[in-house]
């Protein structure tokens, strides 16, 4: 049994439920990052998905169902963020296909340019 392993057996709903609201804040945060055009490190949101399906995994199983309205929530935010990155991967498509073109022509023009005797 690994050191998170131990951690988050038998976790108490409370903090389950606190981890819970730090992985959607996290999410929003994210998303907003994107949305100004910053780079976001996904590893730190894998990492807080991984131990809270740990966490949830350990509950008895009523009680793991109770929190499935939580954790489709969180899915549902999980799907935005996804939406919001396949949507800069997008633009970062467009952006680099004219930068190619753009390139492409300065090359051509360059090369028909005359050479002054």
């Amino acid at each position: 049994m690994t050191r998170e392993d131990s951690a988050t057996k038998g976790a108490p709903r409370s903090a389950i439920e606190s981890e819970m609201a730090a992985l959607a804040a996290g999410l929003r945060s994210a998303r907003r990052s994107l949305a100004e055009g910053a780079v976001v490190d996904l590893q730190p949101i894998e990492q807080d998905v991984h131990r809270l399906c740990g966490m949830i995994g350990a509950l008895p199983r009523e009680e793991a169902h109770s929190l499935r309205p939580r954790v489709m929530g969180l899915l549902e935010e999980i799907n935005y963020l996804g939406e919001n990155l396949r949507a800069g991967l997008g633009e970062l498509t467009q952006l680099l296909g004219a930068a190619s073109e753009r390139r492409r022509a300065l090359s051509a023009y360059a090369a028909q340019k005359p050479t002054k005797p």
